[in-house]
């Protein structure tokens, strides 16, 4: 988070530097229980708190998961969730407001710990409550945004989002992620269940895709299947651990590619939800690459062009492997033109 703050100042992407373009909330409430419980079972909520005020620092771990779930925990840890969760909450309620301040603000979500691996009864992969779909349920239940789209480009499958939403067809999830890495979920052909069959599109990535492979997932998949869903508003798990730089797995997006990204979904919104877009922060380790991403999404909202050029370190793609994929996620979803 110190990273990132210090990359916004020094690009002049703050209040002080562009007080009619970016406000900063003040005094923001940390969420209630009732307010996780919208997507989380009581028991887990509990079991957070207990172990956060009699256990922290500790690992917790979900023994009906596989065997690697394991999440630590340090004594402010559900605390931090509950003021990150209240931050995604009060971004929805700002942009559900627009239509009667006859204005279209975005928001961007610089909270911390992450959320989209999270399940309704458990914690995982750095994550103890799923930020991005409360923030959903919220917009459903206390704005009358009755149809949710959630875009998620984290390099890992966003598997509880998905979890919670599989049958749920008022929640369109995209999911756009390296293929066959942890935690390995997210298969082209995982795509929803019963009354939520299709609305949940999987969207994995060869090894060492790019920018141009991001951009055609996006313009292929993501963007007519938005159109198609009509969404009230469009809410994004943003990580950006798909970055070269990134030590953990092996996409090769660059700075530049969350712009791509951003500004894409920002146009969608604008065009599909009256502006209604809110953006929250999921992974990104390396600091470098997760401070310039967040950097080029402030471009992207603000409208403003990207900061970063093309890396020329940055080694080929595969486009033929990554076509062969896309064509078949186009046409399981027929979103074909």
């Amino acid at each position: 988070m110190t990273s990132i703050v210090e990359a916004l100042e020094a690009n002049d992407l703050t209040p002080a530097c562009l007080p009619k373009e970016i406000v900063e909330l003040k005094h923001v409430k940390p969420a209630r229980e009732e307010d996780v419980e919208l997507v989380h079972a009581t028991e887990h909520i509990t079991k957070m708190r207990q172990k956060a005020n009699d256990e922290a620092p500790c690992i917790v771990a979900d023994f009906e998961e596989p065997p690697d779930n394991v999440t630590y925990m340090t004594k402010t840890s559900y605390e931090d969730s509950l003021k990150g969760i209240g931050v995604a909450l009060a971004l929805v309620d700002c942009v559900a407001a627009a239509d009667r301040a006859g204005t279209t603000p975005k928001g961007f979500g610089l909270i911390r710990p992450p959320g989209h691996h999270a399940t309704t009864k458990a914690p995982m992969g750095f994550c103890l409550f799923n930020n991005v779909a409360i923030a959903a349920r919220h917009a459903q239940k206390c704005c009358g945004l009755n149809k949710v789209l959630i875009v998620d480009f984290d390099v890992h499958h966003g598997n509880g989002t998905q979890d919670i939403f599989y049958k749920d067809p008022s929640v369109l999830f995209i999911d756009m992620h390296q293929l066959d890495v942890w935690p390995g979920s997210g298969q082209v052909s995982e795509t929803g269940k019963g009354e939520g069959k299709g609305s949940t599109i999987n969207v994995p990535l060869p090894i060492a895709s790019g920018d141009e492979v991001a951009g055609q997932g996006f313009e292929r998949i993501i963007a007519p299947a938005a159109r198609r869903f009509a969404p009230d508003i469009i809410l994004v798990s943003a990580g950006f651990d798909a970055h070269w730089r990134d030590p953990l797995e092996q996409l090769n997006f660059q700075s530049a590619t969350y712009h791509k990204l951003v500004s894409g979904l920002r146009d969608l919104a604008d065009e599909l939800c009256g502006g209604r877009l809110v953006v929250l922060l999921e992974g990104g380790y390396s600091m470098q690459g997760l401070s310039e991403g967040v950097c080029e999404a402030f471009q992207a909202l603000l409208g403003r062009p990207p900061l970063h050029p093309h890396d020329p370190q940055v080694p080929p793609e595969p486009l033929h492997a990554a076509k062969v994929a896309l064509d078949d996620i186009v046409a399981l979803h027929g979103l074909a033109s």
